[in-house]
């Protein structure tokens, strides 16, 4: 993951615009109510609050985890502070993309040599890790009687990401405690007028050819929400006549796409991700999210799943690790530097009004559902990959 100025980073160097930001972004009483949709379902065990005093016992005898997640200085830095003061134990905390994570994961496994305790990542590296056997059943580590109330969560239970075709149904990968609007597009407000696209076929006009940038589509990222989104409302003609007809240009750096947009490089952007738009909002860049109304967004998970890499050196410490991932005090920390929506009911760090679903409309499409990615997604990947190149 590149680096990308986190609010907390521009807290600390820049104060007022810290306090800008502040305002820019809905507090948690405009949140949605907890919802009755289905939800992958915890498995049937309760609280056993002796295995968990166990487990923490053994982990501070560990005295270390290893955790790859997101390179946001700001989550690092607060991660790693709280959970210290938390239990005492020493967090090594890798910053890497998902790739590179799922990639080390893979090379270290066929070497018998796992190094990484705890993935904190996007929901497709579950599947791929999982399908190679190199993630354990989230579900067996959640022990803290506290994250295990249903009554802390917006859906009145936990959610897990469903297993992928190719694993067992009863197989949980990881957990995911994140859920919110994904951030699809935005545009330069000096360059292009957000009400100008009504549509997403509104940006195959020719006077946007050249001027759109996404995050490459072919790699682990944020565009492997959008694409096959627009690939499930479109087809895949549409993919081929945006992003090659139009002529759109692929970073797979968070932050230039963002910086390309605000600055006018290229004003329309897709796949944006809301860590890297809201530092360059503050500062009072032209970045306006875009809701066609033929489109208005899927739910995801953005980076908010946990997984825990099987046969790691520190298992107890994961577990302890992954328990308070997933407590208010840990979720706050998420809202606050990663800007992604908690399906926790009690955290009250605030988040983009952009991302928070709307009153009114129906979000039918759930990115982290295996029939979104494996469907939609392979196809709008392969033919992607055959008309960009690999």
């Amino acid at each position: 993951m590149c680096t990308i100025y986190s609010r907390s980073t521009i807290a600390v160097a820049f104060a007022l615009v810290a306090g800008l930001w502040l305002i820019s972004c809905t507090p948690v009483a405009t949140r949605p109510a907890a919802t009755t949709e289905p939800a992958a379902e915890a498995p049937a065990h309760r609280a056993d609050s002796a295995r968990w005093e166990q487990v923490k016992r053994a982990a501070r005898e560990e005295g270390k985890v290893v955790v790859a997640g997101p390179g946001f200085p700001g989550l690092r830095a607060a991660l790693v502070e709280n959970f210290q003061q938390a239990y005492g134990i020493q967090v090594e905390y890798l910053g890497l993309p998902s790739g590179e994570v799922i990639t080390r994961v893979d090379r270290e496994f066929r070497a018998d040599r796992p190094s990484i305790d705890v993935n904190i990542g996007g929901f497709t590296g579950c599947w791929t890790m999982g399908e190679r056997g190199q993630i354990e059943d989230v579900s067996t580590q959640l022990l803290d009687p506290a994250i295990l109330d249903p009554a802390a969560w917006r859906r009145g239970a936990l959610k897990f990401v469903e297993a992928s075709p190719q694993m067992p149904q009863d197989f949980h990968c990881a957990l995911q405690t994140a859920e919110w609007v994904m951030t699809d597009l935005f545009v330069n407000t000096t360059v292009v007028k957000p009400e100008d696209i009504r549509s997403w076929k509104d940006l195959l006009k020719p006077e946007y050819r050249g001027k759109i940038a996404s995050f490459d589509p072919r790699i682990a990222g944020p565009a492997q929400t959008t694409v096959p989104y627009l690939s499930r409302l479109f087809g895949l003609d549409y993919l081929r006549d945006l992003y090659v007809g139009q002529q759109v240009v692929l970073t797979g750096d968070n932050r230039q796409l963002a910086e390309w947009v605000a600055r006018g490089t290229y004003p329309i952007g897709i796949a944006l991700v809301q860590a890297a738009v809201e530092p360059l909002r503050a500062e009072g860049l032209p970045l306006q999210r875009v809701f066609p109304g033929d489109g208005p967004g899927a739910l995801t998970s953005g980076f908010g799943t946990i997984m825990k890499i099987k046969n790691s050196p520190n298992p107890n410490t994961a577990a302890v690790f992954i328990n308070w991932f997933a407590s208010k005090e840990a979720q706050e920390i998420w809202e606050r530097e990663m800007l992604e929506l908690s399906l926790r009911k009690d955290t009250t760090s605030g988040v983009p009004e952009y991302i928070i679903p709307r009153p009114g409309i129906q979000y039918s499409v759930d990115a982290t559902t295996p029939e979104q990615f494996f469907a939609y997604g392979a196809q709008a990947r392969e033919r992607l990959q055959q008309l960009l190149g690999r």
